[in-house]
């Protein structure tokens, strides 16, 4: 059951706001292109568990969705909670394109677009 929807980022709506205002030559466009198709890609990768998580069982899973908390004066988001009877999965979604390395030496994640 979903406890929680996902809401629409305020920060999509303001910068698309900006977008409408400034002219096309004015020097901030890009940057505001850029963070907008920015927030964008990520707002759609978090709606794409959005799916997988519908086929689970009403009445045995709980769903919250961008759920904002604070603790000790430090606010943190959760893309998506799931809470159920034995456990509680916190899920983090990440949208990532081009081609994606893990290296098990160094533990790190890298990620390379073809130019």
């Amino acid at each position: 059951m979903i406890v929680k929807e996902r809401d629409f980022p305020a920060n999509i709506l303001f910068l698309q706001a900006i977008e409408r205002r400034l002219t096309d030559d004015h020097h901030s466009m890009p940057r505001v292109k850029e963070l907008l198709a920015k927030q964008i890609k990520g707002y759609k990768g978090e709606s794409a568990i959005d799916y997988p998580l519908s086929i689970l069982h009403d009445q045995d899973y709980h769903i919250l969705h961008s759920v904002s908390l604070q603790f000790q004066n430090q606010n943190f988001h959760i893309d998506t909670l799931l809470v159920a009877a034995n456990f509680i999965l916190l899920i983090e979604v990440k949208n990532m394109g081009g081609t994606l390395h893990f290296d098990r030496k160094f533990n790190q994640l890298t990620q390379t677009y073809a130019m």
